[in-house]
């Protein structure tokens, strides 16, 4: 059982913030800003991969694909996909999301 945990993204060992954030990590939104918008995110929340924010208030996770890959970067904010995204929107959407 516990290889299935590990390799869905959907499942949680711990527990996640109220705001999910997933960002591709796949080659097609690496190569349009993925990675980019990756470092902005760590940086802005102060967190790592899997990590939660003190507050409970953020999640960040880089995941393998999200399936939008003529849309890229991709995004995913608990259920909400966010496509072609700019650093700008990163920004504006930390801000909304606090």
């Amino acid at each position: 059982m516990r290889q299935v945990v590990t390799f869905y993204t959907m499942f949680n060992k711990k527990p996640v913030g109220r705001h999910m954030i997933q960002v591709c990590r796949n080659l097609s939104c690496s190569l349009l800003g993925g990675q980019r918008l990756q470092k902005q995110i760590q940086e802005k929340l102060g967190l790592a991969d899997g990590e939660t924010t003190q507050d409970g208030r953020f999640t960040y996770v880089a995941v393998e694909c999200l399936g939008s890959c003529g849309t890229a970067p991709v995004l995913m904010v608990n259920d909400r996909y966010y496509e072609n995204v700019t650093p700008q929107q990163v920004d504006r959407l930390l801000d909304e999301l606090k």
